[in-house]
């Protein structure tokens, strides 16, 4: 089995996805995905990783993985190489799956619960305005998310707060005022629901401090990212001056990041951005190095139901995931695949369909307005970067001797 061709597809609807799809000569063909910042994955996707992967064996996960690392990480593995990485170690892993037909989660050692639970993150789309309402009325908003059984939900209500002195300095009145959608929430609802603090990195270690002091009395779920990752030490000394569970980091890239985290102690959660780390298989060993430190695992996640097929199938069979992240304004309105996230009661559940269980239907697909970037193997061992139509060969000008279609 041989990887024969590299495809990303753009829909102009979801500016911010990116779909990446492996294709083989035996016709099986995977789909991973990254978000944001979609032209730098996109080429990344076929200027570093098409040149690695194409010609290769699908099935030699690990192998590929490693070979893509190693070519980044000379220059930092982090951004566009990193996303791109992700995406296509997800593709693999969906290839491989359809090949054995098993999901990917039975590849992985195989389902630890049978269902996970989820905890809404308040964003706004379409017509679903969570984030509108978390600041408006939430506790309207909390009785909304436990009518469909979800008992959990994150906001970020003291964002605006930090934009005066950029996160340097923040009173306590202030800070007292911000978090009024805790007491509303738990002034309508109590203790049925969890809630968590995203704090967007945004403040200074004294400022993280008085934060977290004022947000005690309404025992949040987690306080996440309240400082800058990029000096675990603060981190882990911040951890030690306040009493709220810490979660960490979706900022974080590779287990090589998360092995600082866990051995100085600086987080009660480990979250971790599937695409960002570099797949399911970095994000499996993510995992497993919590479970050495007894501590619990959930992921970030704003994507497609792709991105909800491959948090979920990981997770579930990873046993100290202890639930994960979804955003109902989107997998209620993502529409453009054959299959769905199967969401309900506040969980999610899983179907034994092949690798990631799911294709773009036909018609999103096909449709005019979708653009296909191919990347594939010449005859003569170079590569060509084809746009519309892979077949249609045309030379161009690349000194590099990558020829690209339109």
């Amino acid at each position: 089995m041989r990887i024969t061709a590299v495809e990303t597809v753009e829909l102009p609807k979801h500016p911010r996805h990116i779909w990446v799809l492996v294709h083989t000569d035996e016709g099986i063909t995977g789909i991973g995905e990254a978000h944001d910042k979609v032209e730098l994955t996109k080429a990344a996707v076929h200027s570093f990783c098409a040149e690695i992967i194409l010609g290769q064996n699908p099935m030699e996960i690990e192998k590929l993985w490693a070979r893509m690392y190693d070519s980044a990480n000379y220059t930092g593995y982090m951004g566009a190489e990193m996303r791109a990485m992700g995406a296509v170690d997800m593709a693999l892993w969906d290839i491989k799956g359809q090949r054995a037909g098993l999901p990917v989660y039975e590849l992985l050692g195989g389902k630890t619960q049978d269902s996970l639970r989820i905890y809404n993150t308040c964003i706004s789309y379409g017509n679903i305005r969570d984030r509108e309402m978390f600041m408006e009325d939430a506790g309207e908003l909390a009785k909304s998310l436990l009518a469909e059984g979800i008992t959990a939900m994150k906001i970020w209500p003291l964002d605006s707060l930090s934009e005066r002195y950029n996160g340097q300095y923040v009173t306590r009145d202030e800070i007292r005022r911000g978090l009024m959608p805790f007491k509303k929430i738990r002034d309508a609802v109590g203790d049925k629901m969890d809630i968590a603090l995203e704090m967007h990195s945004r403040w200074n270690v004294p400022m993280a401090i008085r934060i977290a002091e004022e947000l005690e009395q309404y025992d949040p779920m987690w306080f996440e990212d309240p400082i800058q990752i990029d000096n675990i030490s603060a981190l882990a000394s911040l951890r030690k001056k306040i009493n709220l569970p810490i979660l960490a980091s979706e900022r974080l890239a590779t287990k090589y990041q998360f092995r600082e985290l866990f051995e100085k102690d600086a987080c009660d959660i480990a979250m971790f951005d599937v695409s960002y780390v570099g797949g399911i298989t970095e994000g499996k060993k993510i995992a497993a190095m919590a479970e050495t430190y007894h501590l619990p695992v959930t992921t970030h996640n704003c994507g497609s139901p792709v991105m909800y097929a491959v948090v979920s199938q990981l997770m579930v069979s990873c046993p100290n995931t202890n639930g994960i992240e979804a955003v109902r304004s989107l997998y209620k309105t993502f529409d453009m695949f054959d299959y769905g996230p199967d969401i309900h009661d506040g969980h999610i559940f899983f179907n034994d369909r092949p690798g990631l269980g799911l294709k773009f239907k036909d018609e999103v697909y096909n449709a005019e307005d979708t653009v296909h970037t191919f990347t594939r193997e010449a005859r003569n061992n170079q590569m060509f970067a084809v746009t519309g139509d892979p077949w249609a060969q045309s030379p161009g000008d690349d000194k590099a001797g990558v020829i690209h279609v339109k």
